[in-house]
């Protein structure tokens, strides 16, 4: 949960209008609630594996989640409001629901769950689960579903079939920060977030051995020995052109980047989750006063145009990216950041909060 920026700031929301929130979940705890932590368990790595092989997806939900779930903690609670916002427990909500909840039950849906990982192994072992799953998403026992943004929204209408989910951003708390100063001899790029390849950190390094000597690229993502390996392996990392930095909670993202100048947020379409991107990441750039690189996402377009954020790079090559960077000026930096700051009160959660607790009925 405290990895989770937008559950995270749920709960914010939901606490500051008065609610105390239990949260259920494999944890972590989540330090902002002030209800019960309710965990549910879950089996070591090969009893998963060999469930994900010979189980129905029926029968692989009973045995990860149906099973494991703390029945005798919720027992005799009934809810004022409830917020699903993991999928892997529809096929439970939608059975208990009516007994848990007096009040509205909201399913967040964030972004498009199918699809977001190629690979036979990975259709193989969650494919068939995973669409299973999905069959649950147009119960009638939510009273309101919510996403990240508008082409989300619609795609999650088109394809099951049911109301068009709202829209509640993924925007960061707004901070009190001004912009750093822009270092012409050292322009620091950043790119945060998890270390996921699929997302386009690939190409990103790529563009590093491209990038003139005056700029420096940083790394801050979250991952283990092995989801960082290949990142460290990568000749822009080995060449001394990339920096690592630890993560920070999310909290602290903002004012942790502040030193940076540029938010890299390159998102080749490589599935449906990239061409719909409009990500914690982008609204936490902003807090930061950072200027914003992305890509030609539809989502990320119009704020980038409006609020004069930064640069759109036409093409999905790396060297598309390094070339629009290394066209950049000092000046032109500074004047995006600066445009940032401006930008900062309305690209936070001052507006959102208030949304989402309207949408959820709370």
């Amino acid at each position: 949960m405290t990895r989770d920026a937008r559950v995270t700031k749920q709960i914010g929301w939901l606490e500051s209008a008065g609610y105390r929130v239990d949260v259920l979940s494999r944890g972590p705890e989540a330090p902002g609630a002030t209800g019960r932590f309710l965990r549910i368990g879950y089996p070591n790595l090969l009893v998963r594996l060999a469930i994900y092989v010979f189980l129905s997806p029926r029968a692989r939900f009973h045995r990860l989640v149906g099973r494991r779930l703390p029945i005798s903690d919720l027992a005799g609670h009934k809810y004022d409001l409830m917020v699903v916002n993991d999928l892997h427990l529809l096929p439970w909500v939608v059975e208990v629901a009516s007994d848990l909840s007096k009040g509205p039950v909201t399913l967040d849906l964030h972004e498009v769950y199918s699809g977001t990982v190629s690979g036979p192994l990975f259709r193989f072992l969650h494919g068939r689960y995973d669409s299973w799953l999905l069959t649950f998403v147009p119960s009638p026992v939510f009273t309101k579903r919510l996403t990240v943004a508008e082409g989300i929204a619609d795609y999650y209408r088109d394809r099951y079939g049911i109301p068009r989910p709202d829209v509640i951003k993924n925007v960061a708390p707004y901070q009190e920060l001004e912009p750093s100063p822009v270092d012409p001899e050292r322009i620091v790029l950043v790119h945060h977030g998890y270390a996921a390849t699929a997302r386009g950190i690939d190409v990103m390094l790529d563009a590093v051995l491209e990038l003139e000597p005056r700029f420096v690229f940083v790394l801050m993502v979250l991952g283990n020995r092995r989801s960082l390996a290949p990142l460290r392996r990568h000749p822009a990392v080995v060449a001394g052109r990339v920096e690592f930095r630890s993560p920070v909670p999310v909290t602290e993202v903002a004012s942790a980047l502040n030193d940076c100048d540029l938010g890299v947020m390159f998102l080749p379409p490589r599935f449906l989750n990239n061409v719909y991107a409009l990500p914690n990441k982008f609204f936490e750039a902003v807090q930061a006063r950072l200027g914003i690189v992305i890509g030609e996402s539809q989502e990320m377009v119009g704020f980038v145009r409006d609020y004069g954020l930064g640069i759109i790079v036409t093409g999905w090559e790396a060297s598309d990216l390094a070339a629009a960077i290394n066209r950049l000026s000092t000046e032109e930096i500074v004047a995006m950041k600066t445009a940032a700051s401006l930008a900062a009160s309305d690209l936070s959660t001052r507006g959102e909060g208030p949304k989402f607790l309207s949408h959820v009925g709370a």
